[in-house]
This record gives structure tokens, C-alpha cells and sequence, in this order.
């Protein structure tokens, strides 16, 4: 079964390389003859061995000292002297060491990016304010280490933050093209141009005339708020989905054990959903799941997990949807609803309803290159999706 590049890749991934590299590998792996009785085990093998991880503090490092003048080999450079570097470099710039509201410290913000293994969009952009990054460096820490999509075109905000690297302008002018954004008049543009402009943003915006009217037709379409709200109508609505499942499971179950409670979907609540989702993963004495640091995979992941807590909060609009929660949700409802005569055919399925998904809520389409979206795609050709995908989690921890 040779399906991972039958979706267009190349109209939305601007890291076409590491792309191509990580779906040739996964067809090599899901089209051998011991896949079937291996699964789990190849699966866990790819993502711990053979996938291409760039650890953050790692390429940070490596970063910043091939943009300093020295003879010192980088394996003697200590971290006191990247984070003089980082201090002196963002004082120098007038940067901001987060671009939304925190209260850790700038020096306790540098260690953490020096020592955790995964770091955050935001991390990326004030890296570039502050180190004076240009629009190419932030797209490979984006696409190389993140593994994430590039720069949102769709959000206001990327959209000003590409413009200033790509013309080397500090973040004084990013904090003044998001007021005058937000000043701007709607202009409405027809649907084919506005699709023109979309498709190639980068040639688009040469100058400021150019960005802000661009801006213009973001704000007329209000892109930028469709997005959001779009993201949690989708989640909603594949909860209600997991919630229909998990009763039915329920119900089952009860069947079985002769019991006499009558389940609704109402009924279920983010623990259930966190009870099957999670089951692979370990939990603590206060039946917490166990932490993302104990397992091979923290980097891998970075903290890419369906909790009973992540789920209220999104449901309580205080933490917004990414593209995992999406993805992960509708992974659960075609591992435990689709049985196909062939395991490819539950994954083209998949495809073609993830794609719709995300495309309804302006992001990225799949991703084989990010270690998460290639788990999830991996599992999903397999026989028993949901027992694959929790034996491969309960293997993170005791390795």
C-alpha cells in the first residue's frame, strides 16, 4: 500500500524536502511484509530511531554560534555564553522575550529554551525579534525544528511578523503595523484575486503598501477570527462524536456485566474521553497521567496529549484548539466506527475528512514530516488503531 503521497503536499508545506523524506520513509515501513504482525513495534522503533528530530536547545545552540565570531569549538562553548549571547542580543534589539503575557523571568525564559526539548510558535517568533532573524531562519525553526506549518498567511499577526524579518525591521514596527492594522478599513477583494494573493503571499508583500493592503482583505474576509472560532465548532463537534462512541462502548460493556444504568452522551465527560485516549499512558498516585518529561517521546511530542484538564479548558474557551486536538479526535472516531475490508481504505477515508477539517479552519493540511501526525497516520492503516496507538505510548514510558 503506497498512499502517503497521493495528497498534494507541495500546495501547502513550504519544507518540501523534509516531507518527502519523512512520507518515502513511511511508506517503506507500513509496505513491509512484518508490518502487519509488527505493527507497534515498527511504529515505536521509527519514531524513537529513524525519525529526523531536531531538538530545540540543540539547533538554538548551533544557531547562535555559527552567527558568532570565534575559534572555540561548539562543543566547549558552555551555556553561560549563550545566554550572555541571548541577553545582550535582546537587550540590543529592544525585544521581548515572549510575545503574550507571562510571568517568568527573562533569565528563567533563556535556561528553559536552553534545556527543554520543545519550545512553542511564539518562542520562535520573539527568537526572531530578539536574535534578528531573517523570514528564511524562522521558517526552518518552524518547519525543521517545530515540525509545524510556516507562517500563517491567514493570521494578521504572522503575516506582520514575516514582513519585519523579511525586511529586517525590530519588533517596534510589528507592535506599529498591529495598531495601524487594527485601524484599517475592511476592503473586500474578489474571491479569484484574493485566491491569488493567498497562494503566493510572499511575492505579494514587497512593501508596506502591499501589507496593508493585504491586511485589508484579511480583515474583510475576518479571516483571522474565523479561524479560531471555526477551530472550536470542529472540536465540538467531533467531542459530541467521541461522546456518542464512548457511550455506546458503555453501553456495551454494561450489556456484558448485566447492568442496569442508562448511559447518555451527556453523560460522558473529558475523563472518559482521556480514560480511552490515554490508556497507554501510565498515571500517578493522585491518578494524574504520569508526566510527558518520563517519556522517550517528551521531545518527540512535545506534550501532544488528550488530557481530562486539556479538554475542559478547550471546552471552556480558555485554551485554544491546535491542529492535534482535531486531528487526534477524529483519529479516535475512525479507529473505533470505520472497519474497512482494508486498513488503507479506513486511511484514505481518514485523509479526506482531516483535510476538510483543517482546510474549514485555515490551517495546514497533514503533515507526515511532524513525529506526532506520522504516529497517527501509522496507526491508522494498522488492524486495531486504538490498541496500536496505546501499546506505542505505553512503550514511550518504560523504555
Amino acid at each position: 500500500m503506497s498512499h502517503w503521497l497521493d495528497f498534494d503536499l507541495d500546495a501547502t508545506v513550504h519544507d518540501f524536502e523534509y516531507t518527502r523524506r519523512a512520507a518515502v520513509k513511511m511508506n517503506r515501513i507500513i509496505d513491509s511484509s512484518d508490518f502487519e504482525q509488527m505493527d507497534a513495534d515498527m511504529i515505536f522503533d521509527y519514531l524513537s530511531k529513524e525519525m529526523e528530530i531536531v531538538v530545540f536547545p540543540d539547533y538554538l545552540r548551533r544557531y547562535i554560534y555559527s552567527r558568532i565570531n570565534t575559534r572555540v569549538p561548539f562543543s566547549e562553548v558552555p551555556r553561560e555564553e549563550y545566554l550572555r549571547i541571548l541577553t545582550d542580543s535582546f537587550t540590543d534589539n529592544s525585544a521581548p522575550w515572549s510575545l503574550t503575557p507571562t510571568s517568568t523571568k527573562r533569565s528563567a525564559m533563556f535556561k528553559l529554551w536552553l534545556s527543554q526539548p520543545g519550545a512553542s510558535r511564539n518562542t520562535v517568533f520573539a527568537l526572531g525579534f530578539g536574535l534578528r532573524m531573517n523570514a528564511a531562519d524562522v521558517s526552518e525553526f518552524l518547519t525543521k525544528v517545530l515540525k509545524e506549518e510556516d507562517f500563517n498567511f491567514n493570521s494578521p499577526e504572522e503575516t506582520i511578523y514575516w514582513f519585519c524579518y523579511q525586511n529586517n525591521l525590530p519588533y517596534a514596527s510589528a507592535l506599529r503595523l498591529m495598531r495601524t492594522f487594527e485601524d484599517l478599513p475592511a476592503v473586500p477583494f474578489s474571491d479569484k484575486k484574493w485566491k491569488t494573493l493567498a497562494s503566493v503571499p510572499r511575492l505579494y508583500l514587497l512593501t508596506e503598501e502591499n501589507l496593508l493592503q493585504y491586511l485589508s482583505m484579511l480583515k474583510a474576509g475576518e479571516i483571522w477570527k474565523k479561524t479560531s472560532n471555526a477551530a472550536l465548532n470542529e472540536f465540538e463537534n467531533l467531542y459530541r462524536r467521541c461522546q456518542k462512541i464512548i457511550c455506546d462502548i458503555y453501553e456495551k460493556e454494561q450489556l456484558i456485566d448485566s447492568g442496569s444504568r442508562q448511559w447518555t452522551p451527556d453523560m460522558i465527560r473529558p475523563a472518559d474521553l482521556e480514560k480511552v485516549l490515554c490508556s497507554g499512558i501510565p498515571v500517578n498516585s493522585k491518578n494524574n497521567l504520569e508526566s510527558m518529561s518520563a517519556s522517550l517521546f517528551s521531545g518527540l511530542f512535545q506534550n501532544k496529549r488528550m488530557s481530562r484538564q486539556r479538554i475542559s479548558s478547550i471546552l471552556a474557551k480558555k485554551h485554544q484548539v491546535e491542529r492535534f486536538d482535531l486531528i487526534t479526535l477524529l483519529f479516535f472516531i475512525y479507529a473505533e466506527t470505520v472497519e474497512p475490508d482494508w486498513p488503507a481504505e479506513r486511511y484514505l477515508q481518514y485523509i479526506d475528512e482531516i483535510s476538510e477539517i483543517l482546510e474549514r479552519c485555515h490551517m495546514l493540511g497533514i503533515y507526515p514530516a511532524n513525529p506526532y501526525e506520522a504516529f497517527i497516520l501509522m496507526c491508522i492503516v494498522t488492524d486495531d488503531p486504538m490498541d496500536v496507538y496505546a501499546e506505542v505510548w505505553e512503550k514511550s514510558y518504560e523504555a
